[in-house]
């Protein structure tokens, strides 16, 4: 699978429909009523948008965070997959060699656990590397920037609406961006899972599905830290004619666990994707 097909099947790792989202905050009785009737919490209009960044309520949904990533791509350019892959890792995670080892050896633990697929470790950190029973390939990757993979929505904050001509924000070090790599997995060959998703029975895949492990890095202000969030395949990224479905478990180091639901391939390659913590209500 090459470097764009790859970048397709998983979105690389972002959901249903964009959400709405308008002015914070309800208006008040009077107010409703005067807008055509409502109470304090529906008043009975909603004010059009008169601002530049997406302001939303730190549990919006009721939920501690929601989290809305957008991509509608415009790629320009060559894109080398190990080079960027390690500087992801070396220079936008800020890893050593040590924990960069370390990460890798988690996401291989993670498949072999998850899906019954091993990979022995014995490449270079940066190489790719065929499972023992010859049906995947691991390999690191990094996100093209050019796809375009913005937070627009991070509940709490007043996410800026960074966006080019024709395309979402492409540009890494632009507060929103989602910096997305780790090691993905391209089933190449007709193969039954195990681990504990396939269970004793197993789950039959064609070739071209594709697993994922990896890191969302978001960039924020200049003057603060990037939010840090490890997804999981829930299940695989299966093959498709039409766009396609991907879930994910997430982990954060203060917000716990989430989920994510995205779909990728809409037409222009384009990818929709809502995380939430916790998982659900």
């Amino acid at each position: 699978m090459d470097r764009r097909n790859t970048l397709k099947a998983i979105g690389t790792i972002g959901v249903a429909g964009a959400l709405g989202l308008g002015t914070t905050g309800t208006a008040s009785a009077d107010r409703a009523d005067a807008a055509g009737g409502g109470d304090g919490t529906n008043p009975g209009r909603i004010g059009n948008y008169g601002g530049a960044k997406t302001l939303t309520p730190p549990n919006l949904g009721g939920f501690d965070h929601v989290l809305v990533y957008l991509a509608e791509p415009l790629i320009e350019g060559d894109w080398s997959v190990v080079e960027n892959a390690e500087r992801f890792q070396r220079e936008i995670m800020g890893r050593d060699e040590e924990a960069i080892d370390a990460d890798r050896r988690a996401a291989e633990a993670f498949y072999e656990e998850r899906f019954g697929l091993t990979f022995e470790g014995d490449v270079g950190l940066f190489e790719p590397e065929e499972s023992t029973d010859g049906s995947a390939v691991l390999n690191p990757f990094y996100q093209d920037p050019d796809v375009g993979y913005n937070a627009y929505v991070v509940s709490g904050r007043a996410m800026p609406n960074n966006h080019d001509d024709g395309a979402t924000n492409r540009d890494e070090m632009l507060a929103g961006k989602v910096r997305d790599g780790g090691w993905i997995v391209s089933i190449t060959e007709d193969t039954t899972l195990g681990g504990s998703y396939g269970g004793s029975e197993g789950f039959d895949i064609g070739a071209g599905g594709t697993l994922a492990y990896g890191h969302y890095n978001i960039k924020m202000g200049d003057n603060e830290d990037p939010i840090v969030i490890r997804y999981e395949s829930e299940h695989p990224i299966l093959p498709l004619d039409m766009p396609v479905a991907f879930n994910c478990d997430l982990f954060h180091d203060e917000w716990g666990e989430g989920q994510v639901r995205g779909t990728t391939g809409a037409p222009g390659g384009g990818i929709r994707n809502v995380l939430t913590f916790p998982p659900s209500l």
